[in-house]
């Protein structure tokens, strides 16, 4: 899990514990004064369920990422660099995702964010390092156990700091995963959005 899903599963666990530990109290004293003071359960429960929410959206997410892994294809990738995710705050900063460099099937350079979301410098992957990463229907996930130190087939076309030619720059719109928003953005490249500051793969 990345830093961002750790924090919500932290705090659904606290909710739903102190929700659930309310609610048997609340039943309790309901035994004692008399039925009509079960209805203040409703806001224990409130807490319990928001709980469970917050867990399970992280393990949802894991389980999209695993698929991804499992049926996508596998392309070796140059980590480039960092990308803040001005869209959010998670601990009071913007969480940092990492920018890779890969060539396609058809060995034309392409570029992609994982949405690595940590807070600050740890967790992030060192640049100039190889990783393994996967396209599955449009979305990308990587495998961190692939982090390695291997010297990639032309490997300085994947890390100089070129401009896109301009016959590669085919514009297209793309739709913000964050905030819905449409804007232009390089197809193959990665896109910030100038309404919420998120990054999205073209």
């Amino acid at each position: 899990m990345n830093g961002a899903e750790k924090v919500l599963t932290l705090v659904g666990a606290v909710f739903a514990g102190i929700g659930t530990v309310i609610t048997v109290i609340f039943l309790g004293m309901a035994k004692v004064v008399g039925a009509g003071f079960g209805v203040f359960i409703a806001l224990p429960l409130f807490f319990v369920v928001m709980g469970l929410c917050f867990v399970i959206a992280p393990v949802i997410s894991k389980k999209k990422r695993a698929k991804i892994i499992k049926n996508g294809t596998k392309y070796p990738a140059k980590i480039y660099g960092y990308a803040k995710n001005a869209s959010y705050v998670v601990n009071g900063v913007h969480p940092t995702d990492t920018k890779v460099h890969y060539f396609d099937n058809n060995g034309v350079e392409r570029e992609v964010v994982l949405p690595t979301r940590c807070a600050g410098s740890d967790g992030l992957m060192p640049v100039g390092m190889t990783v393994d990463i996967y396209e599955y229907k449009g979305k990308f996930s990587w495998d961190a156990s692939s982090v390695r130190s291997e010297v990639l087939y032309r490997e300085a076309e994947l890390m100089d700091n070129k401009p896109i030619e301009p016959e590669k720059q085919n514009i297209v719109a793309v739709k913000c995963k964050n905030c819905g928003a449409t804007f232009e953005a390089i197809k193959g490249f990665t896109g910030q959005c100038p309404y919420c500051g998120g990054y999205t793969n073209a």
